[in-house]
């Protein structure tokens, strides 16, 4: 299965999810097959799959064994309670009007979690509890219940919902690095409760979905949850706009951004620092992304892959390509492929 990888996510959460569904009964061959993953690719700590992948995982799980919380709850919830849930939220007005639906669906089919919804000022924190927290000891079911109830209320009300700050009770276990690309504000661990905190305006914005756009969303879910969004005005995005149409070569500079920008690059700089990014490490992860798309189709030599990733030198290419993934790109693509 060729992939048309253009952004990706890590492993870790491909072994996490395929770990679970094991403790549950479900065969792990099939879920590599469904999802187009290789063994040894998979344990590799630092390659990369494909949003769909992951997606693939989900719905193979879902499938199986009937249950939306993949067996992470103490009673299973029936797959399509969720699409329940949200054909009552998009016939409301806005969204508080629609959250509130959510909650009460949600409290009257399962006491597993609960959802809490308080304003204070001008922000408003949507808090997720599990009633059994061992039930999920690798925190999967509350990293999912935050990035759906993030991501799809942004998809109800047509634009991005401002995300001032997502609060774990835990430390995160790996890939700390992935979560500003899951949950774009800021990120506090070892907080007393599970939350997202938006601003309190964004309650009274109106649903602009209807009945036949949910019907295509679902058909996609959870594909749209794992994709990379794009963030208005943020200066990440800019930025990450800016290096997925360049060559990516030295000409796609800092100082080539910032000159496009329209800003100094000190204050550029700080405001990359402020979202909690780097133009660094946004360059070198679109060119790794890019380096995995073209290895997905198999008969691309390395040099030209080095030239797409924007090395003219294909040796200093192989070397950020290990330094990525923690293999060398030959036998990356060796392994990315064997699923076919």
């Amino acid at each position: 299965m060729k992939q048309e990888i253009k952004h990706t996510v890590a492993s870790h959460f491909a072994r996490v999810h395929i770990a679970n569904a094991e403790r549950i009964g479900l065969d792990r061959g099939l879920l590599l097959r469904e999802a187009g993953l290789a063994e040894a690719l998979l344990q590799e700590p630092k390659a990369r799959i494909a949003p769909r992948q992951l997606a693939a995982i989900f719905q193979t799980v879902w499938r199986e064994s009937d249950d939306e919380m993949l067996g992470l709850t103490e009673a299973p919830i029936r797959v399509g309670v969720f699409s329940l849930i949200a054909e009552r939220m998009v016939e409301s007005e806005t969204l508080g009007d629609a959250l509130d639906e959510m909650m009460r669906f949600y409290h009257l089919v399962t006491n597993s979690f609960c959802f809490e919804k308080r304003v204070a000022g001008d922000q408003v924190a949507l808090s997720i509890a599990l009633a059994k927290p061992e039930y999920d000891p690798d925190n999967i079911l509350i990293e999912m219940l935050l990035l759906i109830w993030h991501r799809f209320p942004n998809w109800l009300v047509g634009q991005q919902i401002p995300l001032r700050e997502v609060s774990f009770t835990y430390l995160p276990k790996a890939y700390k690095e992935e979560y500003p690309l899951l949950f774009p504000g800021l990120c506090r661990v070892k907080q007393p409760q599970n939350m997202l905190v938006w601003p309190a305006e964004v309650l009274r914005w109106p649903i602009r979905r209807n009945r036949e756009q949910l019907r295509g969303y679902l058909r996609r879910a959870p594909l749209p949850w794992f994709r990379k969004q794009k963030i208005e005005k943020s200066f990440t995005d800019q930025i990450s706009r800016l290096l997925e149409t360049s060559s990516l070569d030295d000409s796609a500079s800092f100082t080539e951004i910032a000159s496009q920008l329209h800003m100094t690059e000190r204050t550029l700089r700080r405001k990359l620092t402020e979202e909690g990014s780097c133009f660094h490490r946004l360059k070198g992860d679109i060119r790794r992304d890019r380096a995995i798309y073209w290895l997905s189709k198999g008969d691309v030599s390395i040099a030209e892959i080095s030239h797409h990733a924007g090395y003219a030198d294909p040796a200093a290419f192989i070397r950020a390509f290990k330094a990525w993934t923690g293999l060398p790109p030959g036998l990356y693509r060796r392994r990315l492929l064997a699923a076919e």
